[in-house]
């Protein structure tokens, strides 16, 4: 099975994999929807959730031990 590269390739290696990528995402998601404050400045009022995520992980605050 081939991997396409996608946008946020270097996110998911850098969790060690898809699997963890989704369950980080999903996890923080919910976080977010319950009032959670993001861990990293948004970069509008209306912002991507899942570029929030993403940077979140690139900052170093999100694992999948720590979410």
């Amino acid at each position: 099975m081939s991997h396409v590269r996608t946008q946020y390739a270097d996110v998911i290696n850098s969790v060690g994999g898809y699997y963890n990528f989704v369950t980080i995402l999903n996890r923080r998601m919910k976080e977010l929807r319950n009032n959670a404050p993001p861990m990293v400045e948004p970069t509008s009022k209306n912002g991507d959730l899942i570029d929030l995520i993403v940077r979140e992980i690139e900052a170093g605050h999100l694992s999948l031990n720590e979410v």
